[in-house]
């Protein structure tokens, strides 16, 4: 029994960010939730968080996406966009992880330090210093053209949290080195897509549904680059379905998919090998 009604948890926009490397095989960050974490507690997870209202505001470069699988709520411009700077600035007060471009001429572009930015992140996370605030104060934009769309997710009815989460692809750059937060997240690793699922079928990393399902999705490439050619070749999303008996995720072609429920989980995914 819940202490709450699960007809009123609102949906909030959320947006995750699979970062991937090539070491030299493909891996990707896999990061875990404090235990006492209302959503998710001690699960392995993609840095993400929920979309902040200033996040249509914050300074970025490049184009994004409008066409989206599913219901959309607000379809102007800004609302789309917040999606990708949420997972950017996820991405740096989470994982460390900073994808900015300088605003200014390269010739007056200096590259923060580690410490410089370790302080910056300490300050976000402590909520004295907003993601935008800081960006502006260094003549840096959130760059949209370094990470991708690849799927959506919704988190179905009965959690004490929901979530309209759009996924991203991003490549994490070699200048950089990722760490966890020490807050809400307390321990991260890079791992290849084979060994993750490895651990979580020995139950050494317990992993939501959704996400074990993009990390069977990856586990088909080789590289970060056969990666990105695949997302290029495949444009469109497809529909998640779930077997009732296995309570596995489905995509068209795999077996049982076409008798699986469509009901009991809200998903889309556009990442596949390229055929």
């Amino acid at each position: 029994m819940t202490d709450f009604d699960p007809n009123l948890v609102p949906i909030r926009p959320a947006a995750t960010v699979l970062l991937v490397t090539d070491a030299p095989e493909l891996k990707v960050l896999m990061m875990k939730r404090h235990a006492n974490t209302v959503f998710a507690g001690g699960m392995w997870v993609f840095p993400g968080g929920a979309v902040d209202p200033e996040d249509a505001e914050t300074p970025s470069f490049g184009g994004i996406e409008l066409d989206y699988p599913g219901p959309i709520d607000d379809d102007h411009e800004d609302h789309h966009r917040a999606y990708y700077v949420a997972a950017i600035r996820e991405c740096f007060e989470e994982a460390g992880i900073l994808l900015t471009r300088s605003s200014q001429p390269s010739s007056s572009n200096r590259a923060l330090s580690k410490d410089q930015l370790q302080v910056a992140r300490d300050r976000i996370n402590a909520g004295e210093l907003t993601f935008t605030a800081f960006l502006a104060a260094n003549h840096l934009q959130a760059d949209l053209g370094e990470i991708q769309p690849v799927a959506r997710w919704i988190t179905p009815k009965g959690s004490p949290k929901r979530f309209d989460a759009r996924f991203f692809l991003a490549t994490s750059p070699a200048s950089q080195r990722s760490s966890h937060d020490a807050g809400e997240l307390v321990d991260s690793a890079w791992l290849t897509p084979a060994d993750i699922i490895d651990r979580a079928e020995r139950e050494e990393m317990t992993i939501m549904t959704p996400t074990l399902r993009m990390i069977q999705n990856l586990c088909p490439f080789n590289s970060v680059s056969e990666l990105r050619q695949g997302i290029k070749a495949h444009r469109t999303y497809d529909r998640v379905r779930v077997d009732p008996n296995t309570r596995d995720l489905l995509l068209p072609g795999e077996s049982g998919y076409e008798s699986a429920a469509d009901n009991i989980e809200t998903g889309w995914v556009r990442l596949k090998p390229a055929s």
